[in-house]
């Protein structure tokens, strides 16, 4: 499994260590599984993941509980978690697609939005694709909100491609949203 060293970052003048941790070498605790629950259900980042189980904080620390217990067994999830010094600030996760697509992973990228447009994203991504191509995955799936610029400039600026669009595919409070697919080939 790849480890990832930690990066220096200067953010606002503030000299501070950003570490990525693998999650099935390095389990996370119950502070930092809180941690992702409050972002993943931040409403902020509610506003473009199209794909949140819970809006409610409680509910999803106990659906990531227990993604954690299963996640040391699990050959089809990765899960890295991105540190500023000791504070969890953001995630990513990839799944392995079922069947006659498991050479594909899906990827999800999801930052505190207080540290949105400061690079974590893109360490978060650009970790994961390492991961991934050492874990044997041949494709790499992004999809997201078509209006997401700031995902789709992640994705890209990290070798994915768009391929295309999918109209009216989401139904977000009554307005119609398109869908983004983006891929990256990792052979």
């Amino acid at each position: 499994m790849l480890d990832i060293p930690s990066i220096r970052l200067d953010i606002e003048g503030i000299s501070t260590s950003f570490r990525i941790v693998n999650a099935k070498k390095h389990p996370l605790d119950k502070k930092a599984i809180r941690a992702l629950a409050e972002i993943e259900t931040h409403a902020k980042v509610r506003e473009w993941d199209v794909d949140i189980h819970t809006e409610d904080p409680n509910e999803m620390n106990v659906l990531f509980k227990e993604f954690f217990e299963r996640l040391s067994d699990d050959k089809n999830q990765l899960f890295l978690c991105g540190k500023l010094d000791d504070e969890v600030v953001g995630f990513l996760g990839i799944h392995r697609k079922s069947k006659r697509m498991t050479h594909i992973g899906v990827v999800g990228v999801i930052v505190h939005p207080d540290y949105w447009r400061r690079g974590l994203g893109t360490k978060l991504l650009k970790a994961g694709i390492e991961l991934a191509r050492n874990e044997g995955f041949i494709r790499l799936e992004a999809d997201t909100l078509a209006k997401n610029r700031a995902m789709i400039k992640l994705a890209e600026k990290s070798g994915f491609q768009l391929e295309g669009i999918r109209k009216m595919r989401f139904d977000m409070n009554g307005e119609y949203e398109d869908e983004a697919l983006l891929a990256l080939l990792l052979e």
